[in-house]
């Protein structure tokens, strides 16, 4: 790990610790940089949004949609594509890391409870996967009609954010972090049902 690498880590282990004790808006810029010892620059220079802080992974999240659906040659393909990543990301993402607890008791919980607690955050968070529409866009192969592929772009981009907000919701329902894990693949499953069922959103 490189020196700036490891400045990064600092800051974002710093500013997580800060965000489970006192709730993330409730924590500054210069409290994070102050606790991490290095300036305000320094912070933004690494997150350049306060919510980048939080959520660090979604840049590359993208980047991995885009690489992924690089060489589909169909819708079919890209659902299947899309959904390998949902699967992947099950037992690897940062959900997973929350859900097993690593850094926190109840790691989940806390987490998922922060986040529910900032509109700031909660924006950001759903804000994803409109930029997440963009990036299927910009892959699905030409040969689909331009209006097609925008229609099926925002089908799959809503079906990853279903997936990924549902643990927060199931927080809220009360499920406990061994319920939600065990129920992630069903739902991510019967949330492409829909798209493999025959409901093709290019359909006429």
């Amino acid at each position: 790990m490189s020196a700036k690498q490891r400045r990064r880590k600092r800051i974002s282990d710093t500013a997580t610790t800060l965000f489970f004790e006192r709730g993330f808006d409730a924590v500054s810029i210069a409290e994070i940089a102050e606790k991490a010892g290095v300036s305000k620059m320094t912070v933004t220079n690494h997150f350049t949004l306060k919510e980048d802080l939080i959520f660090d992974e979604f840049d590359d999240e993208l980047a991995q949609v885009g690489e992924a659906l690089a060489n589909v040659s169909s819708l079919g393909d890209a659902i299947d594509t899309i959904e390998r990543y949902c699967i992947e990301r099950e037992h690897s993402g940062g959900t997973a890391r929350a859900l097993s607890a690593q850094y926190f008791p109840n790691a989940w919980h806390s987490f998922a409870d922060m986040v529910l607690a900032s509109r700031a955050l909660t924006q950001r968070f759903h804000a994803h996967y409109v930029d997440m529409h963009t990036v299927i866009r910009a892959a699905l192969p030409a040969a689909i009609p331009a209006t097609d592929a925008t229609i099926a772009a925002w089908m799959l981009a809503a079906t990853v954010h279903l997936v990924d907000w549902w643990p927060f919701e199931a927080v809220g329902d009360g499920l406990s972090d061994a319920k939600i894990r065990e129920r992630r693949a069903v739902v991510r499953a019967r949330a492409f049902a829909p798209l493999r069922s025959g409901a093709d959103p290019t359909a006429t």
